[in-house]
């Protein structure tokens, strides 16, 4: 029996059936064969925002459990796709949340010196957003690029929906593929 690997989806669009869910879609009917997706969607969750109370600065917990199942899927999956419109050059509250809770990774590393994060992850980034301006995807990779290494991760792969509000335009990029370290 061929034992699939795991995925987690972090969704952060408040629109079901936009361009990042129909992108979303897509690619995991592509991938469907060799992954099994856990899909968070950040405004159904509803996520605690991070209040610095500095318990995971003592302890990997957080005072809020409502993180603890997606550090459980974070923590099991091989990839992480990253799924959301752009707003004002970031991304949505709700999924700015989870990435904020994250902090209990950096603790962990940097206060507590445990990796939380041991087993190497691929990302794959899903964004859309409304005009053409080339300088959107590297205002979010700047914001993604610490989580990315605090999950022990690299981005392989950027589909990206731009121009969303007049004439969509699709770019998808395979940045790497058939790595040793990193799953494809």
């Amino acid at each position: 029996m061929y034992n699939k690997k795991k995925a987690i989806v972090l969704f952060g669009s408040p629109n079901e059936n936009g361009y990042t869910a129909t992108a979303l879609n897509k690619l995991i009917e592509s991938l469907k064969d060799q992954y099994d997706f856990s899909i968070i969607n950040s405004y159904k969750l509803n996520i605690h925002a991070c209040i610095d109370c500095k318990l995971c600065s003592k302890e990997h917990k957080c005072t809020f459990n409502d993180f603890k199942d997606i550090d459980t899927l974070i923590k099991n999956s091989e990839l992480i796709v990253v799924a959301s419109p752009v707003y004002n050059l970031s991304f949505p509250a709700p999924l700015k949340a989870i990435f904020d809770r994250m902090q209990i990774y950096f603790n962990s590393k940097t206060i507590l010196k445990v990796n939380p994060i041991e087993k190497p992850k691929s990302i794959i980034l899903i964004l859309s957003y409304g005009t053409n301006d080339h300088n959107t995807v590297e205002f979010i990779l700047k914001q993604l690029n610490p989580i990315m290494l605090l999950l022990n991760s690299r981005l392989i792969r950027k589909i990206i929906i731009k121009n969303t509000d007049l004439n969509p335009i699709i770019e998808d990029t395979i940045l790497y593929q058939n790595d040793n370290n990193f799953i494809n």
